[in-house]
């Protein structure tokens, strides 16, 4: 029996308030999407990418503004996924962002960099305020799995945050305020374990970066544990698998 024919293209798009939850659902809707053509293999660069435009979007375009709004447009043609996003901000100095060299101890400004990673092309309107990234169909990647939860454990000095998914934007400001809350309570060891961590964006980075930089201005330790192949191979090429003392999950 043949296999059931893959349509030739795939196309939607949709406009969205400035809130991280109407991301978070294009995300997974992205993420359904191409699992159901099958494109799963895709999941994890595609689908990052577009967390880093829609988050970029409603954080430094319309600055979380009610009164503005978000499009995104997404197409998988025969041989590229083509992922465009637009905001109603006064965009910023793309050309000079496209150039500089990312700081492995700044918690913010991994955009650009991840853009450059995962995308072949890259391309930005005259004021800075849509982007447009052409991303080919015969990359590799992992299919992702839900949306994270996490358990923050402490035992005397020693603490550890478990994942149970994804490490997003979604997820930063409530773990945030929980890890703060630990390292209060006087951890000297913090240990995240990322053995379910499908997907990792760079506001998840930028959390792990500030921890790390917390921890080591007082003398104290961070280890990140139980990477996967796609997360070790974007922190690796972000330079910051000594930064964060990164090891790959056991095979």
């Amino acid at each position: 029996m043949k296999s059931p024919r893959q349509p030739r293209s795939i196309s939607f798009a949709q406009q969205i308030p400035s809130r991280m939850g109407a991301a978070e659902a294009q995300c997974l809707r992205i993420r359904d999407t191409l699992q159901a053509n099958g494109l799963g293999a895709l999941s994890f660069p595609v689908e990052l990418l577009a967390r880093e435009c829609l988050a970029n979007a409603i954080d430094h375009g319309n600055r979380h503004a009610d009164d503005k709004s978000i499009v995104l447009r997404f197409a998988v043609g025969r041989k590229w996924i083509r992922l465009q996003v637009a905001d109603e901000g006064p965009g910023f100095d793309w050309r000079t962002g496209l150039e500089c060299e990312t700081n492995t101890t700044s918690s913010s400004g991994r955009g650009l960099p991840l853009y450059r990673l995962y995308a072949e092309r890259v391309e930005f309107n005259r004021s800075g305020n849509r982007i447009t990234l052409w991303i080919d169909r015969k990359r590799a990647g992992k299919e992702v799995e839900e949306m994270a939860a996490y358990v923050i454990e402490q035992k005397d000095r020693h603490a550890s945050v478990t994942l149970n998914g994804d490490l997003t934007a979604i997820l930063v400001p409530d773990l945030q305020a929980g890890l703060k809350e630990t390292l209060n309570r006087g951890a000297r060891e913090l240990v995240f374990d990322l053995t379910d961590t499908a997907m990792l964006d760079s506001s998840g980075i930028g959390l792990l970066i500030a921890t790390a930089n917390i921890l080591f201005h007082g003398g104290r330790s961070l280890r990140v544990t139980n990477v996967c192949p796609n997360i070790f191979r974007l922190l690796q090429s972000m330079r910051l698998t000594s930064r964060l003392n990164v090891s790959a999950i056991a095979a």
